[in-house]
């Protein structure tokens, strides 16, 4: 397959994945649909720096910028979903009488009810409606073969195995780089060594069907396990700032003390996670290549 083939099928599979979701997106009848669609999403801004060697800028900013709108836009909702989902049940069932937890719970829902609305507008906007056919319209006609020069052509009409193995060695090498001295990153250090995880996950799925074996599964798995973990720690991170948003205006000790509380329990998780990123590390660290 050319490149220029595997950016279009690449494209194609995930703008499908996102109007798959679109329905329920729209109705909000589950957050596994705004999950799905930030995926979709992801993958197809990931696509389109994966790809960037033969495409120049002017070429794919438009469907970059656009791709970047929708994903800020449906972003607040899920950090919402997860936090009432997932964060804040245990602590509220260990914890099942104290009032201010119980009148910071009823706040966040409230605000998540908000993010969730407007992730809804978006999704029902002209914007959208103009997104989705546009980039529609701009991979069935393939325009960015419109005026290449001739290093782009080349590119573009050579064999994709030439750009996997660059992108995959390259981002490959990023992973190790961010995550040197694991022990000390901080948390800004925690949130580049995930971010470029996810962008070396997502090249890896893109070019696993040029390669065979078991090294392309075992590679994948590791990835999957350390976007897991990286993103818990993330996703306890953002707790404490989702907390500070219930709060915000509060009177009274009880919901001071409920914000504590869950400061508490993001500490303690972030602590496990950290056992737990350094085992999944070494794992990754040894596994072979296979591109």
């Amino acid at each position: 397959m050319s490149v220029n083939d595997a950016f279009r099928a690449v494209m194609a599979a995930n703008l499908a994945h996102l109007l798959a979701n679109e329905r329920g997106l729209r109705s909000g009848a589950d957050p596994e649909y705004l999950h799905q669609s930030r995926v979709a999403l992801r993958r197809m801004r990931s696509a389109l720096e994966v790809f960037s060697p033969p495409l120049p800028e002017r070429v794919t900013a438009p469907a970059a910028r656009e791709l970047k709108w929708l994903a800020s836009r449906l972003g607040p909702a899920r950090d919402w979903d997860v936090f009432i989902g997932e964060t804040l049940p245990p602590i509220e069932a260990e914890f099942n009488t104290h009032r201010g937890l119980r009148a910071l719970g009823a706040r966040c829902r409230m605000l998540r009810r908000g993010a969730g609305t407007e992730a809804r507008r978006a999704a029902r906007s002209a914007r959208y409606r103009r997104l989705t056919l546009r980039l529609s319209a701009w991979l069935a006609t393939e325009a960015w073969r419109a005026r290449p020069g001739n290093a782009a052509r080349a590119v573009l009409q050579g064999p994709v195995g030439d750009l996997a193995r660059a992108v995959l060695e390259a981002r490959y090498r990023r992973v190790r780089r961010r995550g040197s001295r694991l022990d000390e990153l901080p948390a800004a250090g925690l949130h580049r060594l995930r971010i470029a995880i996810k962008k070396f996950r997502y090249a890896a799925d893109f070019f696993s069907g040029l390669y065979a074996g078991e090294q392309v599964r075992e590679m994948l798995r590791y990835l999957s396990r350390l976007q897991d973990i990286l993103g818990a720690l993330n996703d306890a991170a953002t707790a404490a700032d989702l907390a500070a948003q219930g709060c915000r205006g509060a009177r009274g000790g009880n919901l001071i003390e409920a914000r504590g509380m869950l400061l508490g329990w993001s500490r303690e998780r972030m602590a496990a996670l950290r056992g737990e990123l350094k085992d999944a590390w070494k794992a990754f660290r040894g596994a072979d290549r296979f591109w």
